[in-house]
């Protein structure tokens, strides 16, 4: 007989809530089989990320009970909760949530709507979102993990940049129509999130125009997107970098090679 609550099958079934947590559980949980035998699953947060532990304990039906203490090391406040289940952990040892994980971790092969729930799990986790100061609608977006799955992430988003460390691999993604492409992804009207992070990624203004008239560049372009719709610039690079358009494809159109870049058409009207 169980001493707490617990539904055991939670993950049996991957769903909204079941990937979103097994995607979280990849970054920020630690699953073992102690002696073999005993399946141990805890998760530990800073102290001000306690509410999402109570929520996590909420979506499993368990009344087991959250600790909290303060690190010897750096005198940081954390709380944690300690579960017990040889069917939970083996059931995510079977989803790729492996003990000793940080080095073995793959992306897991999930269908999209699937796929989204876990990779905002694991954004909430290992991800970061920080708004650039002095830089209006300007973003960056960092995942951290092991090279194999940075490289696997890299490959399902086509998109951002990897930078590659000696213990850990970062993809970054910088601009800002990558960004929202991202955001739009892994949230869809969806409750199970680490809300401060969802509320810097409100702060991007969708049809934001940067103003590029006090830039020392004397050049002007004229833009005219897929839908015939004319915008004029005067930073051609960074306008391709904030609408995901390749420069160098644009800056031949403005100089009458090629034709089109996605649909884009580009002309420069003064020099």
């Amino acid at each position: 007989m169980r001493k707490y609550n617990l539904n055991e099958n939670f993950f049996d079934e991957l769903n909204e809530k079941s990937a979103y947590w097994l995607g979280f559980l990849y970054a920020d949980g630690s699953v073992r089989m102690k002696n073999g035998r005993s399946g141990e699953l805890r998760l530990k947060l800073k102290e001000t990320d306690k509410g999402h532990i109570q929520k996590f304990l909420v979506d499993l039906g368990s009344n087991t009970p959250l600790k909290c203490g303060i690190s010897k090391t750096d005198n940081s406040k954390f709380c944690y909760v300690l579960i017990n289940s040889n069917h939970i952990v083996k059931k995510l040892f079977e989803l790729g949530c492996v003990q000793n994980k940080t080095f073995k971790i793959r992306l897991p092969q999930l269908n999209v709507e699937i796929m989204s729930h876990f990779i905002r799990g694991y954004f909430d986790g290992d991800g970061s979102i920080t708004k650039i100061k002095n830089r209006p609608n300007s973003f960056v977006v960092t995942i951290c993990s092991n090279k194999n799955f940075i490289n696997d992430l890299f490959e399902y988003f086509n998109f951002g940049k990897i930078y590659i460390e000696k213990n850990y691999s970062l993809l970054r993604i910088t601009k800002i129509g990558e960004i929202k492409k991202f955001k739009n992804f892994i949230y869809n009207k969806n409750k199970d999130c680490l809300h401060r992070k969802f509320n810097v990624f409100a702060q991007i203004i969708a049809d934001y125009v940067r103003d590029y008239s006090k830039t020392n560049n004397k050049k002007t372009y004229e833009l005219t997107n897929p839908n015939g719709n004319v915008i004029i610039s005067y930073h051609l690079k960074s306008f391709c970098e904030e609408n995901n358009l390749t420069y160098s494809t644009m800056s031949n159109l403005s100089r009458g090679i090629g034709k089109t870049n996605k649909g884009w058409r580009c002309k420069l009207i003064k020099k």
